[in-house]
């Protein structure tokens, strides 16, 4: 029979181990696998051990598409032929060269080697957005535009600079709209538990990474370059010293270069664009990846969106300030100037950088500026330029609007100082 105090003794030492069992399973339980913010965009799959879970050759495909697109249209402008444009919209040429160069050489040479897509679907997308003023979807002003292009050349007859319209409304109706509307707007509702499709990254990741692919930064926006004037004027960054540059990522292209151009401005004040979006998608991946709350992750999404639209907003006012001077200057110079006069070269260039950038603003669903305050700026640009052959009246009852009106409703629908007004 067991004595008293050996069964103490029993119950006892079963406790001991009935608590440190519960002590491991706890432990086991409030294991913590987040990671921290990294300072570049990279992320590794929870998934796959050892395999990124970020992928977006699309996107990058489609940036560099858009930036070539123009030099494209300079080489065929009047030739006639529209084939190559054409081609390129479609992505459908399996040895084409990328036209963007880089020093040290890129990995890749051609657009297909790193993807088959295209601009063509984009559009499609996007065609029940119509321009305001123009009265017509992104796609088929496009195809006008290229075949006026090739036919009559890069200044049309009415003044519009048609490389730049093509160009820059590509930024917007693309990429602008894909960044914003399209993957952001999926965030609430994606998955962010299994892996997409067997692939190595969940479906909010996946789209998150779409996102930042369309915003057209380097992996290491924030610390491969010195300054935005790096960023801009030396987009690329040989980082892993392998002697070449990726263009999946090592190259900053469309939004981003634009975001460093406006953050390169002498005032009080530093708006910070560049910093401030790259940020933003960082630590919102990193929240993602953590699988946090989805209000903490829609925080960063919403930083995002805002300052993107900024960056189209402010593109926007450095062009009027452009078309500003053009103006003033033109008319002393010759009272009789019109579309293809060679005085009005640079007012048709910049008129059709700030037509087509603001137009973009169109593209973000999620947007600051009401629906009614952008018709009224895109009203007050019209749809070509006005010279001093239009009549004196005429040409500076245009040019009070513009400078008065449409940046009055920019500014104050986005609170800018009136410093960044003047200097952007």
């Amino acid at each position: 029979m067991i004595n008293n105090n050996k069964l103490l003794y029993i119950l006892s030492f079963a406790l001991m181990l009935m608590i440190g069992c519960e002590d491991n399973d706890d432990t086991a339980a409030e294991e913590d696998n987040s990671i921290s913010t990294p300072t570049e965009f990279v992320f590794e799959s929870r998934f796959t051990e050892g395999e990124s879970s970020v992928y977006y050759n699309g996107q990058v495909v489609r940036q560099l598409l858009i930036n070539d697109i123009k030099t494209q249209c300079g080489t065929d402008a009047g030739s006639g032929d529209a084939s190559t444009l054409l081609s390129m919209m479609a992505n459908d040429d399996e040895s084409r060269t990328i036209l963007t160069t880089t020093s040290p050489a890129s990995v890749q040479t051609t657009y297909r080697s790193i993807s088959s897509s295209h601009l063509n679907d984009r559009l499609e997308a996007v065609a029940d957005y119509t321009i305001v003023g123009y009265n017509d979807n992104a796609g088929n002003l496009i195809s006008t535009w290229v075949t006026d292009l090739v036919n009559n050349g890069k200044t049309n007859a009415d003044g519009l600079r048609l490389d730049q319209m093509i160009q820059k409304t590509l930024w917007g109706a693309v990429s602008y709209w894909q960044g914003t509307s399209k993957y952001m707007s999926k965030i609430p509702g994606d998955d962010n538990s299994v892996s997409d499709d067997g692939d190595p990254w969940t479906a909010m990741e996946h789209h998150w990474d779409e996102s930042f692919g369309y915003f057209g930064a380097a992996r290491d926006y924030n610390t491969g370059y010195s300054d935005d004037n790096d960023r801009k004027s030396d987009p690329y960054h040989d980082s892993n010293g392998d002697g070449a540059i990726d263009f999946l990522s090592e190259y900053n292209s469309g939004w981003a270069v634009t975001a460093a151009k406006r953050d390169l401005v002498e005032a009080s004040v530093d708006y910070d664009f560049t910093k401030t979006i790259m940020d933003a998608f960082l630590e919102g991946r990193t929240l993602i990846t953590n699988q946090a709350p989805l209000e903490e992750i829609l925080v960063q999404r919403d930083i995002i969106l805002n300052t993107w639209e900024k960056v189209v907003a402010a593109v926007t006012i450095h062009y009027i300030n452009d078309v500003n001077d053009d103006m003033i200057a033109l008319y002393p110079a010759d009272s009789t100037a019109g579309p293809l006069s060679d005085l009005s070269a640079d007012y048709n260039n910049h008129w059709a950088e700030m037509r087509a950038y603001a137009l973009g603003l169109q593209y973000n669903d999620f947007k600051v500026i009401s629906d009614a305050d952008l018709e009224a700026v895109l009203t007050a640009m019209g749809t070509a330029p006005v010279y001093p052959a239009d009549g004196y009246g005429a040409y500076y009852g245009y040019h009070g609007g513009l400078v008065g009106t449409a940046k009055s409703i920019l500014q104050a629908a986005y609170g800018f100082d009136d410093e960044h007004m003047a200097n952007w």
